[in-house]
């Protein structure tokens, strides 16, 4: 954009110049003619003149602003480079946050899934332990009722041993007078 600027400041330059080359071949052409009036002639350079002076003017605020605008472009060039810079690290930090999600959604459901076999194992191991424990529970029923039963035979053989005791006693005093008992004594069998 700059170097359309200065070409057609130059173009601009160009046609000033032979503008007032026209003018002062028409000048020229004038006053060798004699025709006209000095005056006249006079009045006509300095209308040239004053054309030539605005010509220049524009010329010289054509290249003020383009150099204005040649300042804004470097800096919006500066400006866009920059931009683009931050555009491409925030493209690669972007780039680099997708694929660290993508590999803490992947250990995420890495875990997720060990979790849930756990959670099943747990289960699992949760339905055993109720299984053992309901067995516990029949065998401790079942040690209970034996040793009901051990304890309830205890009690009667300890009630049989004191009734052996006393029967014992009994023969024996009565056995002192073994015509009295009718009983035989060798018939006795000791526990």
């Amino acid at each position: 954009m700059l170097d359309w600027t200065l070409i057609s400041l130059g173009l601009l330059a160009a046609l000033a110049t032979s503008l007032v080359l026209a003018i002062a071949l028409k000048v020229w052409q004038g006053g060798r003619r004699g025709s006209g009036t000095v005056d006249a002639l006079h009045h006509r350079i300095r209308g040239l003149e004053a054309d030539l002076r605005v010509a220049q003017r524009a010329a010289d605020d054509a290249r003020n602003e383009c150099q204005t605008l040649g300042e804004e472009l470097d800096k919006a060039s500066t400006e866009l480079a920059a931009l683009k810079e931050e555009s491409t690290r925030q493209h690669d930090l972007v780039h680099k946050l997708t694929a660290e999600m993508q590999h803490e959604c992947r250990k995420t459901a890495q875990l997720r899934k060990e979790l849930a076999d756990r959670a099943e194992e747990m289960v699992r191991t949760h339905v055993q332990l109720r299984d053992v424990k309901t067995e516990l529970d029949v065998s401790q029923v079942g040690s209970d009722v034996v040793i009901d039963q051990i304890e309830r035979l205890t009690r009667e053989r300890d009630d049989l041993n004191t009734l052996v005791e006393t029967l014992r006693r009994e023969l024996d005093t009565k056995s002192r007078d073994p015509d009295r008992s009718g009983l035989r004594r060798d018939l006795l069998v000791d526990y």
